[in-house]
């Protein structure tokens, strides 16, 4: 899909190809900017995922967020672990509302006895 917007400048079939894999919009904007930053990125295992392997051979798992929505803690942190028990890296991206993404990376939280 990158190449079709970058190589072909064709947004009709880029557009087609979002609609086929069911991506909302900031899905869409943060596979974009991945991918222009040299990352091979595929549709994650959880809804609104990304998935990239890392320079470490690890595999980060995004979690796309949008600016403005009210997400519950919780829901971040069984996400979370979740990823981990599939050994990948938890990143967070948020856009904003004007198309910017802003990384962080998540955490899994564990109970200190």
């Amino acid at each position: 899909m990158y190449q079709v917007i970058v190589n072909d400048k064709d947004w009709q079939k880029a557009i087609k190809m979002i609609e086929d894999l069911h991506l909302d919009l900031e899905t869409f904007i943060v596979y974009f900017d991945l991918r222009r930053r040299g990352k091979k990125v595929t549709v994650g295992p959880r809804p609104r995922t990304l998935l990239y392997n890392m320079t470490d051979n690890r595999i980060a798992e995004v979690l796309i967020l949008s600016e403005g929505n009210y997400v519950k803690l919780m829901d971040i942190v069984r996400w979370s672990q979740r990823a981990a028990a599939d050994a990948h890296e938890p990143i967070l991206a948020i856009v904003d509302e004007s198309g910017g993404v802003t990384y962080y990376e998540a955490r899994v939280v564990r109970q200190l006895s």
